[in-house]
C-alpha cells in the first residue's frame, strides 16, 4: 500500500462464524503514531468468502507513517459473541510528495 493513496484492501478471515448479520466490526490499522480505525458501516463483507473489502481514503493512508502497518479485525455477532482476528502487518510504502492531491 501507498501513503496517499486510496486503496480497498480485501482482508479475508479464517473463521467459520456467519459474517452476515453482524453487530459491530471494527477494523484497526496501528503504527506506533497513528491509528485508523473503519467500522461495519465503512466495509463491504462477502459471508461466502469470508472476505471483508475496506476502501481507505488519501487521509487515512496518509495518517500511516511507518513502513509496517499492524492491522487486526474484531466483530461482534447479533447474538453478542465477540471475536478477534490475529494481528498481520501491512508493507507500506512512502510518497515523495505528501499530502492530499
Amino acid at each position: 500500500m501507498y501513503r496517499g493513496t486510496t486503496p480497498t484492501l480485501t482482508l479475508e478471515l479464517d473463521t467459520d462464524v456467519s459474517l452476515a448479520d453482524l453487530a459491530e466490526m471494527w477494523v484497526t490499522f496501528k503504527t506506533p503514531n497513528a491509528e485508523v480505525n473503519k467500522t461495519l458501516s465503512d466495509v463491504t463483507i462477502d459471508d461466502t468468502t469470508k472476505t471483508i473489502e475496506v476502501p481507505l481514503s488519501q487521509q487515512d493512508t496518509l495518517a500511516i507513517n511507518n513502513r509496517s502497518c499492524a492491522v487486526q479485525v474484531r466483530f461482534k455477532t447479533t447474538e453478542g459473541q465477540a471475536y478477534a482476528t490475529t494481528i498481520s502487518n501491512i508493507d507500506v510504502e512512502n510518497i515523495l510528495k505528501d499530502g492530499v492531491i
